[in-house]
């Protein structure tokens, strides 16, 4: 069937449907793309932080021409053929409000960002895999921490009303854009709300997105994100509108971190991980809704993949188990979550792993919280962890901009222009490498 005649992408009951048949998605996030993460693409700061950097080193003209071969080069027709072989129907695709909105001017759209999407979305229907577009930070930041651009490691986003007013006209500025395309299966509104705390505001700000959507398209799906970090649907009011659909997101260790060690047996970490997904799929008893968790995923290392590969299939078990959507965080970084990466030997990686001798983001947040707790036990009282927990983002961001400084801006004073414009280059498909491991375990769900 071709797009032309292909209907779009609906939510029936608690199932997603294409031309009255179920359909259940599963794929992968094009996460560190159209906004750059500092741990997976191997380059510490934020989005806006590196970028500026790269500015301050080679100039602003080359800095664009940098990432623009850089978002071109990320995906190819290789990548789609490999997409497909594996049986994915859909990505993610996260991107940065600042493509389209320029912080001085915010009432002017800029269109640099359509360029890129629609490289990706004219390649998704080329391929038959659907796209769903995810806006993975907005103005302000609508959580406080680095995924989201933030420089304050604050959710200011939910503070000002001017501020959720520009993101909701630029929902509707996109949705006149992609009204007619039915390979774009939805519109995800705004990755990971968190310490989100006047429920008014959160629901007021969905409902009048919604409504500046449909002004111009009523095909398309909308995902509703839940606060702390899509986890916490306890704020948010059902909406009336028959084409909404409820995501969640889904890193069981992140509260407990026992479960990705050998000394736990699998079943208990399976007992652990379902008790926590089935309170997740309270979520559709809440709203009656198809569910899609729009990321799970794990950092992979060569010499425990075996062990990493059960601990992703025990994730998508569920997920299939209990008639949930699904989407890997993600296909392609410098080797550090995604399915494909750069093969060591490549520029890219040869500047990522020196990098890395200096600076390793995992251990940033225990640094945070380090550094929160020094100033308390020094300058005032112990602080409980309650008040710990916000004040280590805001540590995190005063961190990120030495680090910038100190860790990035001299690795890249070391190199030539010449050397460095070969970078982008290093994301081709042949000069990439995958994990065939989970390449097998993705296709025992899309062939069954």
């Amino acid at each position: 069937m071709t797009a032309s005649n292909r209907h779009f992408v609906q939510v029936t009951g608690e199932n997603f449907t294409v031309n009255g048949e179920k359909i259940l998605f599963r794929g992968f996030n094009l996460g560190t793309w159209m906004n750059l993460e500092h741990f997976l693409i191997g380059l510490p700061g934020t989005d806006t932080l590196i970028k500026k950097t790269f500015e301050e080193v080679y100039g602003k003209e080359r800095t664009a021409d940098f990432f623009d071969r850089f978002l071109m080069e990320y995906m190819g027709e290789k990548d789609f053929e490999f997409l497909k072989k594996i049986g994915v129907n859909h990505l993610r695709l996260p991107f940065n409000y600042k493509y389209f909105i320029d912080d001085q001017n915010p009432g002017v759209y800029k269109n640099d960002g359509f360029k890129y999407l629609d490289h990706i979305v004219a390649l998704c229907a080329k391929y038959e895999i659907y796209a769903i577009l995810e806006l993975h930070s907005v103005p302000g930041g609508q959580n406080p921490d680095w995924h989201c651009d933030t420089y304050s490691g604050l959710p200011l986003f939910w503070e000002y009303g001017a501020l959720r007013d520009t993101v909701i006209g630029l929902w509707g500025h996109i949705a006149q854009h992609y009204k007619d395309q039915p390979w774009i299966a939805a519109y995800d509104i705004v990755n990971e709300p968190s310490l989100v705390t006047n429920a008014e505001v959160f629901n007021d700000f969905y409902r009048k997105v919604l409504a500046e959507i449909r002004k111009y398209d009523r095909e398309h799906i909308i995902f509703i994100e839940g606060n702390a970090f899509t986890t916490d649907f306890s704020m948010l009011d059902p909406v009336d509108d028959p084409q909404v659909a409820y995501e969640f997101h889904f890193y069981p260790f992140v509260k407990d971190p026992t479960v990705l060690t050998h000394d736990m047996s699998r079943e208990r970490r399976k007992e652990i991980f379902a008790e926590e997904f089935h309170q997740l799929l309270k979520i559709r008893e809440k709203y009656k809704r198809p569910l899609w968790c729009g990321e799970l995923g794990l950092v992979f290392e060569k010499e425990d993949i075996h062990f990493q590969m059960e601990i992703i299939e025990d994730m998508l078990d569920l997920c299939e188990q209990n008639n949930v959507s699904w989407a890997l965080w993600l296909y392609k970084d410098a080797n550090v979550m995604g399915i494909v990466y750069p093969k060591i030997e490549t520029p890219w990686r040869q500047l990522t792993e020196e990098i890395k001798q200096v600076w390793n983001q995992h251990k940033e947040q225990e640094k945070g919280e380090s550094l929160v707790d020094y100033m308390a036990e020094t300058y005032f009282q112990p602080i409980s962890k309650e008040e710990r927990y916000p004040l280590q983002f805001r540590m995190r961001t005063i961190m990120q901009a030495i680090c910038v400084e100190q860790n990035l801006k001299p690795y890249l004073q070391k190199r030539s222009w010449e050397e460095m414009s070969k970078l982008p280059e290093s994301f081709r498909w042949e000069n990439c490498e995958h994990w065939s491991e989970l390449e097998e375990l993705i296709e025992k769900y899309t062939k069954a």
